[in-house]
């Protein structure tokens, strides 16, 4: 959580109010959730995941939970509770849905491990080996898990049971990640943002280097991804350092649109860290900042 919320820090720094001739297909419709410890309320909220019927997921982080959200804002679940025995967490830096196990896997940053529950919010295993910050999770579609951790170069992927199956990427190699901050897979390929290496990096299960986009289309350079969903026809939707923070790129890294706006204003976002996709027309952004779930639709 701590380096996540240094990361948004660095977002407020770095961002540039004039977003040039950027497209901007979206346009902002309504906004979930506020600040609070209730229900449908959030304290520092750092990341952004669906389940398989459409729900939003959010790592609650300040609160110690995550909470299940229907797309009307309404709060059909929960899980997760403070503490440094057991099943308990101390932070959460990052969440993964196994949407084929129906569970969600936490990123407990602070404790050093990954906490396995069901969609009740019950805790049922975690995992501690190798575990130091953990900072994303993702499932494969054969429920193993892989699990980047902060300033590390490896993905570690574990078995659905806990086991410790191996280290992906090499040390040294193109491979290697500098400060990875969010895991995907999509049609068997890794997809990882690496903050520190100004890029996202594509991967085959096995960690062997695929390629990597640099760039936001012609626009600019990469400046330091922290957040990443793709779609289901492979859309990258990238949360970002530089003039615009949320964009959608082809999954050949060319410039789609950009996504909202940054402010402290109703419709807009100052820390975004998270973002999902229901379909090309609705996105939704998790800003960390003004502890909302921003809701944008295809103009």
């Amino acid at each position: 959580m701590f380096l996540k919320r240094q990361i948004c820090f660095q977002l407020l720094i770095l961002l540039i109010f004039c977003v040039g001739c950027v497209p901007n297909n979206f346009k902002f419709k309504k906004e979930l959730g506020q600040s609070g410890s209730g229900e449908a309320e959030f304290l520092s909220p750092t990341d952004l995941d669906l389940d398989e019927k459409g729900n939003l997921i959010v790592a609650d982080a300040g609160n110690t939970r995550f909470q299940i959200i229907s797309t009307d804002g309404k709060v059909i679940g929960k899980g997760g509770e403070y503490g440094v025995n057991k099943l308990k967490l101390q932070s959460i830096s990052g969440i993964g849905v196994d949407k084929k196990d129906n569970v969600v896997w936490v990123c407990d940053e602070k404790g050093g491990k990954v906490v396995k529950f069901d969609m009740d919010g019950t805790p049922l295993m975690k995992i501690t080996k190798h575990m130091k910050a953990p900072m994303d999770v993702v499932a494969d579609s054969d429920n193993n898990i892989y699990v980047i951790m902060a300033r590390h170069p490896h993905i570690y992927k574990y078995s659905d049971e806990g086991k410790f199956l191996k280290k992906l990427c090499k040390a040294g190699e193109k491979s290697a990640l500098v400060f990875p901050t969010s895991i995907h897979i999509f049609e068997d390929i890794i997809y990882v943002t690496d903050f520190g290496g100004k890029r996202i990096v594509k991967l085959d299960l096995d960690g062997n280097f695929i390629s990597e986009i640099t760039n936001k289309g012609e626009y600019e350079e990469m400046k330091g991804p922290s957040g990443l969903y793709i779609d289901d026809v492979g859309n990258l939707y990238v949360l970002d350092l530089g003039e615009v923070p949320v964009v959608i790129l082809s999954r050949d890294g060319k410039l789609i649109s950009r996504v909202g706006t940054f402010g402290n204003h109703e419709g807009n976002f100052l820390y975004p860290t998270g973002v999902v996709a229901l379909s090309k027309k609705d996105v939704y952004v998790l800003d960390n900042s003004r502890n909302t779930i921003l809701n944008f639709t295809k103009k």
